[in-house]
């Protein structure tokens, strides 16, 4: 007797092979056959697949779910697009392990990035601690853990502006170490954000040695970028770690159709022995904190001499002056604002948003900074088509929504990665086939971070399953319109539990914390 029996669907099983059409059966939490079982089998709960295509659960392996499990379990946006397990923390951004000194300056700092947590409970420290949080409040999805970066660096240096030294590089190791010890799979960091974007050389690739696994935020992804992708690739060739180059996207004019030339210098350090590979969302724009365009360090490093700075008006007209550089102003949109002042901004890019407030670019954002507290977010179309579909079918990409669970105009990814890679690029355009895109989705994180049986439907794995009917299959969320659910997803199953059936969410919180 079976728990489930989806019968007669297409089944693509994550490893990139070609389509079967044949049933799969669940018992308890596990896949117990793919094959062709009678139809007098006994079973609790039997869906007619014919027509429609079962799937892995998505492994979504790069996310910022870290405070949006603890304040909304039910997890809706991932778990409506059929998305099963979460990777985080990534970009370096997160709260653990951390000291109480390196909370408090990651909490001021992040708390714009990571939207409503009035029900979070933040008296953790240790990963174990924070991993421990996630099963007293019971999740909806599985979760797999990195160590951010900054929460190292804050709690062993606070945010200073300078390299680590040996004894602050030391302290950051062994609590790194303790970290991997308690479940973590590996360190996440963001070279372009504060704290991290002092780390040197040496400190990347200790850390990274410590880790076994690093996703990295690269230091650049516009003017900068291929000198970027060859740091990560030094990084991953002195350390002998795997490194994940996150969101990888080309961004800025003078990077237009270079992503063939990207992936060469890829190919060629892997080829060459350094194990890198990436991940992308199927969007051409990209979201983050606000203050993170204060990248030079004129207004400080830590959350108080930022808002300090902008509070005195010689300074932030300083700051203000190099901010209104030139650039297309009209492609950043305000997120994520929820002043009296500036929340009838969201939504409207800068330069509009800038002439209508009267003031110049720079002022905007500086007053949007201040006045906010450090909690608003942009979205920034910085991308192209033609390179995001050339990094797409790279065969070393995987695929990652980097939602941010912002309240507001969101950046429509948060609801409607996956969907939208089969809607516009298996469907609608000859990017990806069917099969690839799944692996990209499935196996391809599993075997990257080592996830134990997960990633594919394989008899003996763990039941996390997926059902899509490919001919409505969409995203429906938009920039203008964000937080809509998409269509063609009916069921989904997280360790052979319905978090996901005809259509609707089961608030089932069947997801594991998942240690390495």
């Amino acid at each position: 007797m079976y728990s489930v029996i989806l019968r007669n669907g297409t089944v693509v099983d994550g490893t990139g092979s070609a389509p079967q059409v044949a049933d799969v059966c669940m018992l308890g939490d596990r896949i117990a056959a793919i094959d062709n079982v009678p139809p007098t089998t006994a079973t609790d709960y039997e869906i007619d697949c014919t027509g429609l295509i079962v799937t892995p659960g998505f492994i979504d392996i790069h996310t910022h779910a870290d405070i949006a499990l603890l304040q909304q379990p039910a997890h809706l946006p991932a778990v409506m697009q059929g998305v099963t397990t979460e990777v985080f923390s990534n970009c370096g951004l997160g709260f653990a392990p951390v000291t109480g000194e390196g909370m408090a300056l990651q909490r001021a700092n992040l708390s714009g990035l990571f939207g409503n947590c009035s029900k979070v409970d933040w008296r953790w420290r240790s990963t174990g601690e924070l991993l421990a949080g996630y099963e007293a409040v019971g999740i909806a999805v599985n979760i797999a853990y990195l160590v951010p970066h900054g929460a190292l660096r804050a709690s062993s240096m606070g945010y200073a502006l300078r390299p680590a030294s040996t004894a602050e590089l030391a302290h950051m190791e062994a609590r790194l170490a303790e970290a991997m010890a308690e479940g973590a799979w590996g360190m996440s960091t963001g070279l372009w954000y504060a704290p991290m974007r002092s780390a040197d050389f040496t400190e990347n690739v200790a850390l990274a040695r410590t880790a076994g696994f690093v996703a990295t935020h690269q230091r650049d992804y516009g003017e900068h970028l291929f000198a970027a992708t060859r740091e990560s690739i030094d990084i991953a060739r002195a350390s002998g770690v795997p490194i994940q180059i996150s969101h990888l996207q080309l961004n800025g004019s003078t990077n237009y159709g270079r992503a063939h030339e990207l992936l060469e210098v890829l190919n060629s350090a892997r080829h060459a022995g350094a194990d890198v590979s990436c991940d992308t969302y199927p969007y051409t724009a990209g979201s983050t904190l606000l203050q993170s365009l204060l990248t030079d360090g004129s207004a400080g490093e830590t959350p108080d001499e930022i808002l300090a700075t902008l509070a005195d008006d010689t300074k932030r007209a300083s700051i203000a002056k190099t901010l209104d550089d030139g650039r297309d102003w009209s492609r950043y949109v305000l997120a994520g604002a929820s002043s009296d002042e500036f929340g009838a901004y969201e939504g409207i890019d800068f330069a509009t948003a800038a002439t209508r407030a009267g003031w110049s670019v720079g002022e905007f954002i500086c007053r949007v900074i201040a006045a906010e507290q450090l909690r608003a977010c942009f979205i920034h179309h910085a991308a192209y088509e033609q390179n995001l579909e050339v990094v797409m079918a790279w065969q070393h990409n995987m695929i990652g929504s980097d939602g941010l669970h912002l309240s507001g105009k969101c950046h429509p990814r948060l609801y409607g990665t996956f969907p939208r890679v089969f809607k516009r690029y298996v469907y609608d355009k000859p990017v990806l086939r069917l099969e690839d895109a799944v692996h990209k989705m499935t196996g391809a994180p599993a075997s990257r971070l080592g996830l134990r049986q997960r990633g594919i439907l394989r008899e003996g794995y763990f039941a996390d399953v997926v059902v899509l009917n490919p001919s409505n299959i969409k995203d429906t969320t938009t920039f203008d319109i964000p937080g809509s659910f998409p269509v063609g997803i009916p069921h989904v199953w997280c360790n052979g539990i319905a978090v996901k059936a005809n259509d609707q969410p089961t608030n089932r919180q069947a997801g594991r914390v998942l240690r390495r």
